[in-house]
């Protein structure tokens, strides 16, 4: 998914255009909106400017008050709206330098709602990256609504905020001045405002708050010679050759960057051989400058804190250290940042109290919808509980308590693999890298080279998925296949360690590891032939204390089953890495069971199949037989496999739907029939929508459809 407008943006774009027209400079913006926050609230600009030191510009009375008019229409609050049209436009390439992505108005109504319950009076709040201070601007609407006399006065003593830029502190001062018409008390309060890195400043160090609320960068302290690249204006393709560039400035400027997250990892807590990332750095600043006495921290920040293997001892000293904890999950479908709609944030709610500490957290997952975000239901987690099943404290993300329970479920009728002792130890490897291997790729097979295994040529039970066309990197073209697929690259043996030729020598699975929980399928694997070698968007597993291929083809079976692709879905982003795909437990069988000998037939069937794979009904009857069975693995009943297929929406979206129906439910009512069979359940329903359907494809991706052509 690429980058896109932002919804609040587009609510803007009436303002933002009478603003382009009408100023030339980044200077006459904000002096424009410094007048029209002005003329908004009474307060006297003439005086504002004087003390500030400020020139000013001329502006009309009248094209003021068009532009407050626009503004007052925009539906978000006219505060909220100075704030965000003081902002520097970013170029995609500068957000991802500095990690700064823009909060949009409703994250900072939401913040506004959670910090307002129950402020007091004399609170102080904060923000360590203020930015143009939007959400300051969003607590300090909801004060004046509780204490509207005593706001001036708070202004003046309780609220600060810190930034690296002053324009920024500037516009964020303009967003204020328009709440109140006493423009000494905006005076008074930006005097305790500071442009510093607040992360290291020892004036600021030493200041505690009662509230802190932040939408810090997102983003390692690191240069890459990719971001220096497209920083530089050159068009960077992912598995193409990087271009010629400055190599003297880049390496002067990732020595400072390598110091400066040196000093980083010396004043915050980070793991030696972790690289710290700033959103990490400031939420332990705000957990050192929060008062221990019912103080309150909001921030966002990836959802990476959850469910990361870098962010453990963070998440476990905020499990087991505060008052109380809330996550709140969020998915970038609403458009709030320029960032790919499946990226998913939290707001992290903490509350300290020196004297208390839970033993419990709630996690939600939000939605928006227009100009508002709803909660879904409140799940409490216990946090013994879950570190009974996630020693990681890993959260998963379920949407009510049958999920939770469900998945604990699961977990207890599991057992680990990958790191253990028995048949299933794992022996994993990403054989070779699309990037840092590429010099030796060749284009055109040669006698003693094997092709390289992309990530989109493997779906599940099919190696070989797709054909490479032409183009190269992510512009490259490729085409479904029913066999005989064509790799982009070869590479020669003499390329290859010794080992790794002796690796490629075998059978082994393999998996995509690009993947994503609204994916219609997340988990894709297939048994990969020897003689091939697999780039690292598909790291192969051997089984060397397994004495037989059988466990290859049992380990397919389960990990393209709907079961073990739901469990995943709870903890993947984008990425199935080594960490979450171990922590998922496979049901508690071997591989001698009466059980896994059926899935291993039919496993090995299925791997087998031609073009007879996306044709008949051999592939889907097989499929839905392996679901049944590792469901019943797992010891799980037809409602809890029904509640585990809810979770796909996307499945059979390009089958036909029956009459009156939105989609196709083709896959679901295959599967459901098999297993109301299986557990001697009534399945006339689901028999009778089959024979309804007897046209259309189960189990078929919609990418591959057009493989069910019927030949002639």
């Amino acid at each position: 998914m690429g980058h896109q407008n932002t919804f609040e943006n587009k609510i803007l774009e009436k303002a933002e255009k009478f603003l382009c027209d009408n100023v030339e400079t980044f200077e006459e913006r904000i002096c424009f909106l410094e007048k029209s926050a002005a003329t908004k609230s009474g307060a006297n600009i003439d005086y504002y400017w004087k003390r500030q030191h400020i020139p000013g510009i001329k502006v009309s009375d009248e094209k003021i008050r068009q532009f407050n008019l626009i503004v007052e229409n925009s539906e978000i609050p006219f505060s909220v709206a100075i704030s965000s049209l003081a902002r520097k436009p970013l170029t995609v390439e500068q957000q991802k330098k500095d990690g700064v992505f823009y909060t949009d108005f409703r994250l900072a109504d939401l913040i506004a709602d959670s910090c307002a319950i129950g402020i007091k009076q004399n609170a102080s709040i904060v923000d360590f990256a203020a930015g143009t201070c939007i959400l300051l601007i969003g607590i300090a609407l909801k004060y004046k609504e509780f204490f509207s006399e005593q706001y001036d006065e708070w202004l003046k003593k309780n609220v600060f905020a810190f930034d690296l830029s002053e324009d920024a502190l500037r516009g964020g001062a303009a967003a204020f001045l328009s709440t109140t018409n006493n423009a000494e008390a905006i005076v008074s309060m930006i005097r305790k405002w500071k442009v510093c890195d607040s992360l290291l400043d020892a004036d600021v160090s030493k200041m505690k708050f009662d509230i802190v609320v932040g939408n810090p960068p997102w983003g390692r302290i690191k240069l890459t010679r990719h971001n220096f690249a497209t920083r530089s204006g050159y068009e960077c393709i992912y598995g193409a050759d990087y271009p010629a560039f400055n190599n003297e400035q880049f390496l002067e400027e990732k020595d400072l960057v390598t110091n400066y997250s040196r000093v980083i990892k010396e004043n915050f807590n980070f793991s030696n051989d972790s690289e710290p990332d700033f959103y990490m750095a400031f939420l332990q600043k705000a957990i050192q400058s929060t008062k221990k006495t019912r103080g309150k921290i909001a921030f966002l920040v990836p959802a990476g804190l959850i469910r990361s293997q870098g962010t453990y001892d963070l998440r476990k000293q905020i499990l087991n250290s505060f008052s109380k904890i809330e996550f709140d999950l969020l998915e970038n479908k609403g458009n709030f940042f320029s960032i790919d709609s499946r990226f998913k944030f939290l707001l992290l709610l903490i509350e300290i109290d020196k004297k208390r500490k839970t033993d419990h957290f709630l996690f939600n997952i939000l939605c928006s919808k227009n100009n508002s975000i709803q909660r879904g239901n409140d799940i409490v987690f216990y946090t013994k509980e879950l570190e009974k099943y996630r020693p990681d404290l890993t959260i998963p993300e379920v949407r009510s308590k049958e999920e939770l329970k469900l998945f604990y479920k699961i977990c207890n009728n599991g057992k680990k693999w990958g790191d253990v002792n028995n048949e299933w130890k794992a022996d994993i490897s990403r054989e070779v890298d699309m990037t840092s291997d590429k010099d030796y790729f060749i284009s055109k097979q040669t006698k003693n080279a094997f092709p390289v295994i992309e990530g989109r040529m493997v779906q599940q039970y099919r190696f070989g998925a797709k054909t490479y066309l032409s183009g190269q990197g992510r512009s490259a073209v490729w085409k479904p296949c029913c066999e005989k697929s064509q790799p982009q690259f070869f590479i020669e043996q003499s390329s290859l360690s010794k080992a790794l030729k002796e690796r490629v020598k075998k059978y082994r699975v393999g998996f995509c590891d690009i993947a994503g929980q609204t994916n219609e399928r997340s988990m894709m694997s297939a048994v990969i032939p020897p003689n091939v070698v697999c780039g690292n968007k598909v790291p192969t597993l051997l089984f060397p204390k397994s004495a037989t291929n059988d466990i290859l083809y049992l380990w397919q079976g389960i990990t393209n089953s709907f079961v073990f692709d739901w469990m995943i879905r709870r903890v993947v982003s984008t990425t199935i890495n080594y960490f979450l795909l171990f922590s998922i437990p496979f049901p508690n069988i071997n591989e001698t069971s009466s059980l896994s000998k059926k899935i291993i037939s039919k496993s090995r069937q299925l791997s087998v199949m031609g073009k007879d794979f996306y044709c008949g009904t051999k592939m889907s009857r097989l499929r839905a037989e392996i679901d049944v069975l590792v469901a019943q693995a797992y010891g799980l009943d037809f409602d809890e496999l029904k509640l585990i297929l809810s979770d796909f929406p996307l499945l059979d979206k390009k089958q036909r739907p029956l009459a009156n129906e939105k989609k196709s439910s083709i896959t679901k009512d295959l599967l459901l029939s098999k297993a109301a069979k299986e557990w001697k359940l009534d399945c006339n329903i689901f028999d009778k929508r089959l024979k309804q359907q007897k046209n259309s494809n189960a189990y078929i991706p919609s990418e591959m459809i057009v493989l069910c052509q019927k030949e002639t």
